[in-house]
């Protein structure tokens, strides 16, 4: 009965005045950041797994470190890893600081060895725009570039040309009389040049794991394990289960774990944005108390006629109520409508972009989840519920 008095209020043609007007402001007042919310919660889901496909291309799902003190061998170690329920790929790693030298140009780099299996774990070579990511090619060793490197070594090509000479810190002693006598050298062709994103294609370059060995002066084998897990499977319980396996000589961590600070703080910004939105949105549901109570004040007339129909305060108050729910419930739903078709025609039309080479896309990414759309129908839902609630307490006295 009380939905059927809210909804006559506000729908009937004999109530179409300027408290209409009002009302209809009121919708638009909470459309407006409702929307807003929406697009904001889904730029920053896209962001998120923008930056989640830009570290897998990069980094595996779980990464070891290996202690130099482990008295197992390679071989040992992988049958271990792959015999873990949910293993699907491993590959040997070593990385350290290095100078590339390219007829006069000079660049430091991060040199990561990779082993033949690497291909398998991290999917690079959907990311080379030039040559292939086959770093060894026979028993020929080469070197794969990023392409900020490629740049900053003047290569702009990978036919031809002259070798690559790498340069690394191999473990001897630095002299007096001749400090070269720590530094190793190797000299490797170009094979290709990877795009990922600014940072990595600024400092990144691979070579198979026995020039990186030879280079780093390892005698222990690589440092690190990559681990790819199949699809579905978690990689937090598998990496539990990679460290009870090997022991305390490795420190297993999935890829969220190594970089938990940046996902940590990505997630503190987006609620933080929710925080700011829902602001705004009990901001502008204020705006449904001055509605709420001038629709009070042109229905006072009909009120003695209803409570001499048995109508009491709390069933006036619930009427009154239950309109103001009609208007943010409509502005809400209409905000919700607004919010996802925005999302989708950026994510179908591509309408905003990005700067070319920030990331693995120039799209502005957006990503709509379900739980943002039942988180924020219930804030503005609540909020509204509480404001006319108070405001129909106010004004109507026992």
């Amino acid at each position: 009965m009380e939905w059927l008095f809210a909804r006559r209020y506000l729908l009937s043609r004999k109530s179409h005045s300027v408290i209409n007007i009002i009302a209809a402001v009121s919708i638009v007042a909470i459309a407006i950041p409702v929307a807003a919310m929406v697009i904001l919660l889904s730029v920053f889901n896209g962001f998120e797994r923008l930056v989640k496909e830009t570290y897998a291309a990069v980094d595996a799902d779980i990464e070891v470190a290996i202690d130099g003190s482990m008295p197992m061998s390679q071989a040992e170690m992988r049958d271990k890893i792959v015999a873990i329920d949910g293993v699907e790929a491993v590959s040997f790693v070593a990385e350290r600081q290095a100078l590339l030298e390219y007829r006069d140009n000079h660049t430091t780099v991060r040199l990561r060895g990779v082993d033949d299996c690497y291909a398998d774990v991290v999917p690079l070579d959907r990311h080379i725009t030039l040559g292939d990511c086959a770093v060894r090619l026979g028993e020929i060793d080469r070197i794969l570039l990023g392409e900020g490197v490629a740049h900053s070594l003047g290569i702009f090509a990978v036919a031809g040309g002259d070798d690559v000479n790498i340069y690394s810190l191999g473990g001897g002693r630095v002299g007096s009389l001749l400090p070269t006598g720590a530094v190793n050298k190797c000299s490797l062709h170009a094979c290709g040049i990877f795009a990922i994103d600014r940072q990595n294609d600024s400092d990144l370059a691979i070579v198979p794991l026995d020039a990186a060995q030879r280079l780093f002066g390892l005698r222990s084998g690589a440092e690190r394990v990559f681990v790819r897990i199949g699809d579905g499977r978690s990689a937090r319980q598998t990496a539990v289960a990679i460290q009870a396996t090997l022991g305390d000589k490795v420190s297993a961590n999935t890829r969220e774990q190594k970089n938990s600070a940046f996902y940590r703080i990505m997630r503190y910004e987006k609620w933080g944005v929710f925080a700011v939105s829902l602001l705004v949105l009990v901001i502008a549901s204020f705006s449904i108390i001055g509605t709420v109570i001038m629709l009070i004040v042109e229905k006072r007339d009909e009120q003695p006629t209803l409570r001499a129909m048995g109508a009491d305060t709390e069933f006036l108050r619930r009427i009154f109520v239950r309109e103001g729910i009609l208007i943010s419930g409509t502005g809400g739903v209409a905000g919700l409508l607004l919010g996802v078709a925005t999302v989708a025609a950026q994510a179908h039309l591509h309408i905003v972009r990005m700067p070319e080479g920030a990331f693995l896309t120039d799209v502005y990414p957006v990503q709509l989840q379900a739980t943002d759309m039942i988180l924020i129908f219930v804030a503005f839902t609540c909020v509204t519920f509480i404001i006319a609630q108070c405001a129909t307490c106010i004004i109507i006295k026992k």
